[in-house]
């Protein structure tokens, strides 16, 4: 029986190391119809010279260099080329289980509704090795479960933790995803595209969660979201307030909850003094 293709789509950038890594367990998994696509956005050719033996052998293997850095355009690069009918996107530092795709497959074959499947990520250091979970990347449930999207969308909106996972953590239908990568409600994110993109398809059905740890979320200080800046992380500002719109925080208790604990995260930093008025102005108007 033919199975689905399963385009795994990896934004690469100046980790050869990593990538290499990434790219092994890759072609380790278990689940048989699979294709990868590699667009190197590198500032060099390390990443060009380290994949010319791959491409050589592995024919479902596509590799595109960038003429110039697309940064967050080259995640759209990346889907515009998959041929598949999922997508799975893989960080160049991450690591995928061997049976992540087939585990993850399984549930929308099995059950009707689910528009995204993420599981328990492992958080390891530069070596690779375990360490301690972050407080969002602890395991949710002690059983895998399948839930309404949109309560586990307010889930996360209401701790202010992306719970649901890296680009590497997820499996979703790539006809699923109305805008590109990255966008929710038309704003492009940075620091958080992926949950932007989550709660996009959140919204469409229902998530399955998977307590197996079944992908490997590496924890090192070049890491994208370590580089982008900390006024980045008003996003989760912009994205609660859009959520609401979309359907999420339907509750104003849930949405007051959302906003509050933002506002817990961020009141001690002088350079979310606006953050911290637009909090205000949208309670009080509540409030009225």
């Amino acid at each position: 029986m033919d199975r689905p293709l399963v385009s795994v789509v990896i934004p690469a950038y100046n980790r050869p190391g990593t990538l290499k890594i990434a790219l092994e367990s890759v072609l380790s998994q278990s689940y048989p119809a699979i294709e990868v696509i590699i667009c190197d956005d590198s500032s060099n050719d390390d990443v060009k010279e380290m994949v010319q033996p791959y491409l050589k052998k592995h024919p479902f293997i596509t590799y595109v260099k960038n003429e110039q850095n697309l940064f967050l355009k080259n995640w759209h690069k990346c889907f515009d080329l998959a041929k598949g009918e999922y997508i799975n996107y893989l960080m160049d530092d991450d690591v995928l289980h061997r049976d992540k795709i087939k585990k993850m497959i399984y549930f929308f074959e099995s059950f009707e509704g689910i528009s995204l499947v993420t599981s328990f990520r492992q958080t390891i250091n530069e070596a690779g090795d375990p360490i301690a979970p972050l407080t969002a990347t602890k395991r949710l449930f002690k059983e895998s479960r399948i839930m309404d999207g949109r309560i586990f969308g307010d889930m996360a909106l209401t701790q202010c933790l992306n719970i649901v996972g890296e680009p590497t953590t997820v499996l979703f239908r790539k006809s699923d995803l109305d805008e590109p990568f990255g966008v929710y409600k038309g704003k492009q994110y940075s620091l958080l595209n992926d949950l932007a993109s989550w709660l996009g398809l959140l919204s469409k059905g229902k998530v399955a969660y998977l307590t197996d740890a079944l992908s490997y979320f590496r924890i090192h200080p070049s890491q994208n979201n370590q580089t982008l800046g900390e006024k980045t992380f008003s996003q989760w500002l912009d994205l609660i307030i859009a959520s609401r719109e979309g359907g999420f925080l339907k509750a104003d208790e849930d949405f007051q909850k959302a906003l509050l604990r933002y506002r817990e995260r961020v009141q001690h930093r002088p350079a979310f003094k606006d953050d911290l008025k637009r909090i205000a102005d949208t309670l009080n108007q509540m409030r009225s």
